[in-house]
């Protein structure tokens, strides 16, 4: 006899409506972080194209290759100068279009006496110090090439008169973006060579050159790190900050669920930490920069530590997951000679791994983001977190909306990442403390 089954009416039509909506919303709050991603990858000219664009412009490689037979200078910086001059000058004629490097070849009386080369990111970083403008003229090298040479924006390789053979040169190419190189090279004599060859291919690899681009840019504030010292200091602060509420914040709580007997003594301490709570930060701000000062912790980044190393909303979420704990598996542990350290150790922190995990997330999440108290603290870039360096990167001239976008989708990382591996901890962290939405 085969078993019967009950099928409720509707239940199919339930599920299937219930994943429609989940993987629409999916979709929907994904939207912007895509769009964020995308953005990062694109040019100046993409990002502000109409209609928009999703998907970048494949950035393109410009290979050039100059002939000097016939010219009797044999001064290195002679030909670096002109290397230089047949890199940035284009590119800034042409700064709008998608390049990702552009190569210069030297060649003399069938040798290679050089190769230079100059990757986007470097000619993002470089451009508004370098060509900051589209008017170049032949002296216009000699006050730019030494802070090529300091901030090692270009690589130039002499190579003189033992270079090797030259390969087999290519006409020049007939390509939009080959074709307006060609064009700059022909209108003027800035580029004392011939030019008798320019390639152009694709470039992927150019695509992420936005995210060297913003190191670059931040190594002149923060130093050889660049924008990794900022995101840095972020993490040092933020998982410092977790770790100081986590061992405080549970030991208090512990102390209010289950060593306060004093009921009047237990409510008062509640009334106190839960106190705490309703005073707005923005009127703590003098009291607590006055006091680091007096400290003399300002810059630096134990001054943004600190104030984050007891909340009374900690306090309170632990103290209500800990009174769920059975008193009388704590009791059994204190007959068999437990101390209460070792209770707390042993029993009660294995079994809340939940609200330990609930408390670590909703730490993070502010401290990560906070931007005011580690602006005020700090003026010293070295101790910038990455929050104040970003509202600091969108004043530099030098720092386009793709190496914003960049630093932004670098930043959710951490963030995305606690949330999918912890995810399953925090459901259970809610349902037990009480927490609701």
């Amino acid at each position: 006899m085969e078993p019967t089954t009950i099928k409720e009416k509707g239940g199919r039509s339930l599920k299937i409506t219930a994943y429609v909506v989940t993987i629409t919303f999916v979709i929907f709050a994904l939207i912007p972080t895509l769009w964020m991603f995308a953005s990062s990858l694109k040019t100046e000219k993409d990002i502000n194209s109409y209609p928009p664009k999703w998907l970048p412009s494949i950035p393109q490689s410009i290979d050039v290759t100059i002939d000097y037979t016939g010219t009797t200078e044999s001064d290195p910086e002679f030909y670096e100068k002109d290397a230089m001059r047949a890199m940035w000058y284009p590119w800034m004629k042409n700064i709008r279009e998608s390049i990702g490097d552009v190569q210069v070849t030297g060649i003399k009386d069938g040798k290679v006496i050089y190769t230079a080369e100059t990757v986007s990111s470097m000619f993002l970083v470089g451009q508004p110090k370098v060509v900051p403008t589209t008017i170049f003229n032949e002296t216009m090298m000699d006050r730019k090439l030494p802070v090529i040479r300091e901030q090692k924006l270009s690589e130039f390789q002499w190579k003189g008169e033992e270079g090797g053979a030259v390969k087999a040169t290519a006409a020049i190419a007939e390509t939009d973006l080959a074709s307006r190189f060609s064009t700059f090279y022909q209108s003027n004599e800035l580029v004392k060579g011939q030019v008798v060859s320019i390639q152009e291919d694709d470039s992927w690899i150019s695509v992420f050159s936005s995210y060297l681009a913003l190191n670059k840019v931040a190594q002149d504030t923060a130093g050889p790190l660049g924008f990794a010292q900022y995101f840095l200091n972020s993490t040092i602060i933020t998982v410092s900050s977790v770790l100081v509420q986590l061992v405080l914040g549970g030991l208090a709580g512990y102390a209010l669920a289950h060593l306060i007997e004093s009921k009047r003594w237990k409510f008062f301490w509640v009334m106190f930490f839960l106190a705490t709570i309703m005073i707005p930060d923005i009127s703590l701000l003098l009291p607590l920069y006055l006091l680091m000062k007096d400290l003399g912790l300002v810059n630096s980044l134990l001054a943004v530590i600190l104030p984050h190393t007891a909340w009374g909303i900690v306090i309170f979420l632990f103290k209500g997951f800990f009174e769920q704990i059975s008193k009388e598996l704590l009791q059994a542990a204190r007959v068999d000679g437990a101390t209460e350290w070792r209770t707390f150790i042993q029993i009660v922190t294995p079994l809340s791994i939940p609200i330990f995990t609930t408390v670590a997330v909703m730490t993070f999440i502010p401290v990560w983001n906070e931007f005011l108290w580690p602006l005020v603290v700090n003026s010293s870039p070295k101790y910038w977190t990455f929050t104040v360096a970003l509202n600091d990167l969108q004043n530099q001239p030098s720092v386009l909306q793709n190496m914003l976008m960049a630093s932004a989708l670098v930043s959710m990382i951490p963030l995305l990442l606690i949330f999918l591996f912890a995810q399953k901890y925090i459901e259970k962290g809610v349902s037990f403390s009480g927490v609701k939405g």
